[in-house]
């Protein structure tokens, strides 16, 4: 009877209450909206709460929430819900990316219309440039017409666009910290299959195009990848073991990216874990080589250009930036992953694009749309390198950092 009043007497201590989002949210590092962003909660995001402080800055009062972040009160209600959760990121999720319906715009003076009732008069309607793509969310019958409502809010005739079915490429796990693969890219044709031959020079076969291979033996101008079986060093992407830069941690995750092989290889420390094939910038708009570190990643970016190359992609899904507007991101217009053919950016397949924005830094809490590293929450270093230039320079907040751990 003492024992059961003796754990009776003992007092529950309950879980720290629940805020919930009622829509996309900016979330600061400090109880300020002059302080840093440290990244975008969606809307229905539920987060526990950390701590609480006075109002001010146009705020009646501050919530700091899990993991970290601080936002107006105003934007959130209270909750009994648990916590938003998700799955840990995981670099060997094999299953198709949930993208969505995305197309190209194609044809002479095609138009979007901000509303229905535009859309229903034919009226107000804006032309859309060429090189657009865009994401369906939804779609409506008009007149007989069908029409793709779009991620913007806009309508567009349904048979102006073109629907896209993106790659289904991607990338392969290191398990065994051993970097021994590369992937068949005839030189110069990379569609096509490439020649097999034996120590003699003899032909013994052919092997697809894209098809990931062993590389057992290198030289200047062949590569082995069976006991007998010899292919053109010039008709394979190579990933090849690099070391870190000067400063990374013994398991901190960073890039190499290869511009001469269009590979990329992720790495925690000295260990490479993942590898795929790449598509950096063409001659016309070059990826720079450079060391920099990823500044923001964010769920869906839209990305448009007026220069050189006009072009409008809308929500491209997993998007790293990491040197002002250079991004590491999912391509979903194409599947020519091994050659080049971006505007600068570095293109992933779908499924690579998402591993690799779930396992590099800084995390993404749950329910979040967009984070943001930096000194305190630094984001991955991105090393992009050549023949050319084999020792690129650091670039942002990456050099203030690899200054600061340099200095005696």
């Amino acid at each position: 009877m003492h024992a059961l009043l003796a754990l009776i007497a003992v007092p529950i201590t309950p879980p720290p209450p629940t805020v919930k989002f009622a829509g996309p949210t900016v979330v600061y590092q400090a109880p300020n909206k002059s302080a840093a962003r440290a990244g975008v909660v969606g809307g229905g995001t539920r987060a526990r709460v950390k701590d609480t402080a006075a109002g001010g800055d146009g705020c009646s009062g501050w919530i700091e929430i899990e993991p970290r972040g601080w936002t107006c009160e105003s934007a959130i209600k209270w909750t009994i819900e648990s916590p938003t959760e998700a799955a840990p990121p995981s670099l060997t999720d094999d299953s198709e990316p949930e993208l969505g319906v995305y197309g190209a715009v194609y044809g002479q003076d095609v138009v979007s219309y901000s509303s229905r009732a535009d859309a229903e008069a034919g009226e107000n309607g804006k032309p859309v440039g060429k090189a657009t793509s865009v994401r369906a969310t939804g779609s409506t019958t008009i007149d007989g017409k069908t029409f793709w409502y779009t991620s913007d809010g806009s309508l567009i005739d349904a048979s102006s666009i073109a629907t896209m079915a993106p790659s289904k490429f991607h990338g392969t796990v290191i398990d065994d910290g051993k970097l021994a693969i590369g992937w068949v890219h005839r030189h110069d044709k990379p569609r096509e299959a490439a020649v097999l031959r034996d120590a003699a020079g003899n032909v013994t076969g052919e092997v697809g195009a894209r098809v990931r291979v062993t590389v057992k033996e290198m030289t200047a101008t062949a590569v082995r990848i069976t006991d007998t079986d010899w292919i053109a060093r010039e008709d394979v992407r190579v990933a090849s073991l690099m070391t870190p830069p000067a400063n990374v941690g013994a398991h901190e995750k960073w890039f190499d990216v290869d511009l001469d092989e269009q590979v990329l290889v992720a790495y925690e420390g000295e260990r490479p874990v993942y590898a795929t094939l790449v598509s950096t910038g063409k001659p016309t708009r070059p990826t720079p080589e450079a060391i920099a570190r990823i500044s923001s990643k964010l769920r869906t970016a839209d990305m448009v250009s007026t220069q050189i190359d006009v072009y409008s992609v809308a929500a491209v899904p997993w998007t790293m930036y990491y040197d002002n507007n250079f991004a590491l991101h999912t391509s979903y217009w194409h599947d020519g992953f091994g050659d080049v053919r971006s505007h600068g950016c570095v293109n992933l397949s779908p499924r690579d694009a998402r591993a690799l924005y779930g396992w590099s830094s800084p995390d993404v809490p749950p329910g979040w749309i967009a984070v943001y590293g930096d000194d305190e929450t630094p984001g991955s270093l991105v090393r992009v390198h050549s023949k050319r230039v084999p020792e690129p320079a650091y670039r942002g907040y990456a050099k203030a950092l690899h200054d600061a751990a340099s200095t005696p």
